[in-house]
């Protein structure tokens, strides 16, 4: 119940609680109860502000009822309160019940949606969910909401990226501008992995028949742009004419299929009818896409300012990491390091390494980096020779390709032979049980070269006995 004094700031604009199956997963047996939550902030047509709310749950984590001899069904107490400092803006608490399910093995997800009306502000909204079957303690969690709207302005709505939508004329709890929409579910930033071909997209805008510039028609413009530097990607761009009889929202988006990793924002604009920027919205997005890799020629667009490669100051160093790179570069990374480690630019430099690693993880670039520089510190101390850098000796080239051997054999000592050693991978990549033999041609310089391998792509010599039973000098 409302409390009195705050009867006159909470209104409930609309609610609907929907079970709705949106994807399919593995069979899970876990019964431990969790839920996503997102929320997105619009206006309606008398420009009253309010958020919807999204609760979903994955329905191998629910516990059942049986209410019949073939169904069963679950049911989650769900408390729900918006506040902002002592005041309370909405509270609710209601039961959220699943359809009746003849298989509760069978994995689907989910929605509990909600329609709040909130005028301008930052509010905190607390959650509190029973599994009314389990015996589990409830789970609890705050986040916090913010509604912003400028009053008699142009501007957006939040943006809504889609798992799914479909034209329909059936005006239930997901329909908005004629469509349903199911939401891509996100616990902060979205992370779209490569199992993911398109971006796609819903929003909306307000205000433009109050303002002459718009009022006449406008521009509707769409893109994606690189994070750091707002530089528009290649083949990403869109741009559609809007007069008062369009409608002021817009569904649709990419096929990123060869949009490569990286970090990047979607971008909505607001044109007038010369092409002027008017109003925008961004969206931040990351992206895993290891079919379709930034070419190196692209690393000089890059904006590294801010990263982890400021701290390399001093372009020897950077120069040596650099080279390091040579066992996982590729040719044609391979080729473009070359160069910048020829024209000895250190910015460029800095922008190449740091676009070697966002192509690796673009989420995390230097802890990548960490992980990589901790094998070639290992690689320095084990194979070092001759003031030869162990990662730039063909035993330190595998061991930062391939890793740890699974079996090293080393040479029984014998003066008619050099000393070797034959290194065994069980597993690389989908080959098996390959060989690489390494042979100290300079007694006790500990420089190994590679004399025979089984890999693939690697030096193979079927009379690599000959060069290790050789008569030493």
């Amino acid at each position: 119940m409302e409390n009195d004094q705050n009867t006159s700031k909470m209104r409930a604009y609309s609610k609907w609680v929907i079970a709705i199956l949106i994807m399919s997963f593995n069979s899970l047996n876990a019964k431990n109860l969790n839920a996503g939550f997102q929320y997105f902030t619009y206006q309606n047509e008398k420009g009253i502000s309010y958020v919807e709310t999204y609760l979903t749950f994955l329905s191998t984590e629910i516990n059942y009822k049986k209410v019949s001899e073939a169904s069963f069904q679950g049911s989650i107490l769900i408390n729900m309160t918006i506040k902002k400092g002592e005041d309370i803006y909405h509270v609710d608490k209601y039961l959220f019940q699943t359809p009746l399910l003849s298989d509760t093995l069978d994995s689907q997800i989910f929605i509990d949606k909600q329609i709040i009306a909130l005028n301008n502000g930052n509010y905190v909204l607390d959650l509190e969910l029973k599994d009314n079957n389990a015996n589990a303690q409830n789970i609890k969690a705050s986040t916090t909401l913010s509604v912003n709207f400028p009053e008699n302005k142009r501007c957006f709505s939040d943006i809504m990226l889609l798992d799914n939508y479909r034209i329909s004329t059936d005006k239930g709890p997901l329909n908005k501008s004629g469509y349903d929409l199911i939401p891509m579910h996100s616990q902060g930033d979205y992370f779209l992995d490569e199992h993911i071909s398109n971006l796609n997209f819903y929003a909306e805008w307000y205000k433009t028949e109050l303002d002459t510039i718009t009022s006449l028609g406008y521009l509707f413009n769409y893109c994606i742009e690189n994070y750091q530097t707002h530089i528009p990607i290649s083949g990403f761009n869109a741009v559609k004419r809007k007069t008062s009889e369009h409608q002021a929202a817009h569904i649709g988006g990419f096929d990123i299929s060869l949009l490569p990793s990286g970090n990047y924002d979607l971008v909505l604009r607001l044109l007038d009818r010369k092409g002027k920027g008017l109003i925008e919205k961004r969206l931040f997005f990351q992206r895993r896409n290891t079919k379709t890799i930034l070419k190196p020629q692209d690393y000089a667009s890059l904006n590294s300012e801010g990263s982890f490669v400021d701290e390399f100051t001093i372009i020897e160093e950077l120069a040596e990491n650099i080279s390091s790179l040579f066992p996982i570069a590729t040719p044609r990374e391979w080729s473009y390091a070359s160069n910048q480690l020829s024209t000895w630019d250190l910015e460029q430099m800095k922008k190449f390494f740091y676009g070697f690693w966002v192509n690796r993880n673009p989420l995390e670039p230097e802890a990548e980096w960490g992980k990589y520089y901790e094998g070639v510190k290992k690689a320095n101390e084990l194979f070092s020779a001759n003031k030869i850098k162990g990662f730039a000796t063909d035993r330190g080239r595998v061991f930062l390709k391939h890793g740890t051997a699974d079996y090293i054999e080393n040479s029984v000592h014998e003066n008619h032979t050099l000393p070797y050693q034959i290194w065994t991978y069980n597993k690389l990549g989908d080959e098996t049980n390959r060989l690489f033999i390494f042979a100290e041609s300079a007694v006790g310089t500990n420089d190994y070269e590679l004399i025979h391998s089984t890999a693939r792509g690697e030096l193979y010599n079927e009379n690599w006995k000959n060069i290790v039973y050789r008569t030493k000098h």
